[in-house]
């Protein structure tokens, strides 16, 4: 391809990629305290994951979502009004609020990889019948409101396991995880070394956290049972659009042989959590 076809290629792909954005801001309502509904909830579950609303996220927008967004228009510089119009969305998007329709199938897109055969775990009864009958209560903590205590013995499911892998990274490479669940966990990072995948591997987030899903004060997290980790969340925050491939960042590649050891991709939920990787079988 000479450079006169390149140069008209590249600006056509930013022309069309320009009027998908723009034909996504258009189709937004917009938002403002007063209003109710599923947009208000998605708006509520990004605040969440740039770590500005802590409450449920109901869709209402009230008093929290208002300081909330007050916040992210402060932190991006645009006019503080509280109102979630062009502006406030567009520099939303820029940090991942995905309203953009994907209709590609190749690696490079959205739509890669593919969900698995397998669904994730979304309901209480289904973890503990898996995972141990936990007893619990609300703890709330300033910085972390859905935090729980656990008042039973179901703690004695959870193990320290050595993820060699992890060096470099933690200081000592030694997590928290369910005991069902820690061959599959073990054998998965060792299949990514295997398959010289560790160099997307960024940062750790965590893995057991006794704590509700976060925005509820009734549904347990999968942290909670010690099935859960979470990798480079710089790049994949909560209810954004997950690092691309190719991407800095992106786990996507991760996604298939997580797959293959039971696990399931935040990135795959109907509000995608890009780092999160979950156990939802148990081999």
């Amino acid at each position: 391809m000479n450079s006169g076809y390149l140069v008209l290629f590249v600006f056509q792909y930013l022309i069309l990629d320009f009027n998908n954005l723009n034909r996504a801001i258009m189709a937004l309502k917009l938002l403002q305290r007063g209003n109710s509904g599923q947009g208000v909830k998605d708006w509520q579950f990004f605040l969440s994951g740039q770590n500005l609303f802590s409450d449920v996220a109901d869709g209402i927008f009230g008093e929290s979502t208002l300081k909330a967004t007050l916040a992210f228009q402060k932190l991006n510089g645009i006019k503080q009004d509280g109102i979630v119009g062009n502006n406030t969305f567009g520099a939303a998007m820029l940090k991942g609020f995905n309203k953009v329709q994907d209709d590609r199938n190749t690696k490079e897109s959205n739509n890669w990889p593919p969900k698995p055969d397998f669904s994730s775990i979304n309901s209480n009864s289904i973890r503990q019948q898996m995972f141990g009958r936990m007893e619990f209560v609300s703890q709330p903590q300033v910085e972390n409101p859905e935090h729980i205590k656990i008042t039973n013995n179901w703690i004695e499911n959870i193990v320290t396991v050595s993820i060699p892998q992890l060096k470099g990274i933690l200081k000592k490479p030694e997590i928290q995880f369910h005991k069902a669940a820690k061959d599959q966990l073990i054998g998965l990072w060792a299949r990514w070394e295997h398959d010289g995948m560790l160099g997307l591997v960024k940062s750790w987030q965590g893995s057991f956290e006794p704590r509700f899903e976060r925005n509820s004060r009734t549904v347990l997290s999968n942290h909670a049972f010690g099935t859960a980790f979470d990798i480079n969340e710089e790049w994949n925050q909560f209810h954004t659009l997950p690092s691309l491939v190719g991407n800095e960042g992106s786990v996507r590649e991760l996604v298939p042989a997580a797959n293959e050891f039971g696990f399931f991709w935040g990135g795959h939920f109907k509000r995608p959590d890009g780092m999160h990787f979950e156990v939802s079988k148990i081999f």
